[in-house]
């Protein structure tokens, strides 16, 4: 026969009946009383770094937004110029042609 559990009472509650400690476990341990392994240590980030980084990239991505706007806006000029260069060059072939033809006439 098994000997009954003694178990080491610890108090009584709000009612008056006896509070007792949980029974101790002699087989393997439990997940939570194993040992456990060590946590690794805690890596230290250069955060300073990391915020020059971020602030040098925000800065070469403004400076090649504003070539980039300034290469369209270029673009835009020049073809607006040259659109103004190809309007006098044809007024101007008019006028030669019909000068060459008035003078060809007489």
């Amino acid at each position: 026969m098994s000997e009954p559990v003694q178990r080491q009472q610890i108090g009584y509650d709000l009612a008056g009946s006896p509070m007792y400690a949980a029974p101790v476990q002699y087989g393997p341990a439990t997940v939570a009383q194993q040992a456990t392994v060590p946590l690794p240590p805690i890596k230290v980030h250069p955060w300073g770094a990391y915020l020059a980084g971020g602030c040098l990239g925000l800065l070469a991505l403004t400076v090649v937004v504003v070539l980039v706007a300034f290469l369209v806006f270029g673009f835009a000029i020049l073809a607006a110029v040259l659109a103004v260069v190809v309007v006098a060059l044809v007024i101007c072939l008019l006028i030669l042609r019909d000068v060459w033809r008035s003078s060809r006439k007489s």
